[in-house]
């Protein structure tokens, strides 16, 4: 009998402990009460950005930076002033169609795929392209991202005009380079010397935050994505013919 009491008791004491913290928490009374703050500033990002990778922008979630080469085979930089913008083009392909035999027919030459050296410094290629960055405050605004050409083919050796030429930017992708836009679009335009600009990639209204990349064609594909057709009947000179192109980005989705 002395034991089964001793038991008994024992898992009371048990019960009790378990229960003790419980009843303590609900029982205990408000004494005084104070609020205090937490606070975050953010202020737009207009630093100048990198160029990222044209085949993967993004790996493991981390922007894949690359060195992009001019034509001529030298690292490319930005000379360019950029006063507080949080709106930007941060790199547009240059084209080089390379040397070719003058010819009396109709030809289509294609621009030479684009050039970069990785974070490890390896030379690779992939295609021709151009990013937009938009880190602008408040709601997504949209914008467009256009491309025309001034003025025609100059030879380097005279300034005459390499008359009725045409650009077509083919297979024109967009990619993402951060964050993902499910509405962007990208565009395959042909682009005619002293006509009015062209849209290449938009982003509509709440669309296009963080950095994006319109690609002309990808790894196949790069080295004949970018077009350059010369009519036959065009005079030309035994020289080099250069050629601007004016990227703008417009704050504004496209209508």
């Amino acid at each position: 009998m002395i034991n089964k009491k001793i038991l008994c008791l024992a898992g009371l004491a048990s019960l009790g402990l378990a229960t003790a913290p419980l009843a303590v928490v609900h029982a205990a009374d408000t004494a005084d009460s104070m609020d205090s703050q937490a606070t975050v500033t953010f202020t737009e990002d207009t630093d100048r950005k990198t160029s990222l990778n044209p085949t993967s922008p993004v790996t493991d979630d981390t922007k894949n930076a690359v060195t992009p080469l001019n034509p001529d085979g030298t690292d490319w930089s930005d000379s360019r002033t950029i006063t507080n913008s949080a709106l930007t083009i941060d790199y547009a392909s240059s084209f080089d169609f390379q040397t070719k035999k003058m010819s009396t027919k109709t030809e289509v030459y294609s621009a030479k795929a684009q050039e970069y050296k990785d974070s490890n410094n390896n030379q690779k290629i992939g295609p021709n392209y151009v990013q937009v960055t938009d880190t602008r405050s408040g709601a997504t605004k949209g914008w467009t991202l256009q491309v025309s050409q001034p003025e025609e083919f100059k030879a380097t050796s005279n300034g005459s005009a390499l008359k009725g030429t045409k650009i077509t930017l083919g297979n024109g992708s967009y990619i993402a380079g951060e964050l993902v836009s499910n509405d962007m679009k990208a565009y395959s335009p042909v682009i005619e010397p002293g006509q009015a600009a062209v849209s290449v990639m938009t982003a509509p209204t709440g669309q296009g935050r963080g950095t994006s990349l319109y690609t002309m064609g990808n790894t196949d594909t790069a080295a004949e994505s970018v077009k350059l057709e010369v009519p036959g009947s065009s005079e030309k000179e035994a020289s080099t013919y250069t050629t601007t192109l004016n990227w703008t980005l417009l704050d504004a989705p496209a209508e």
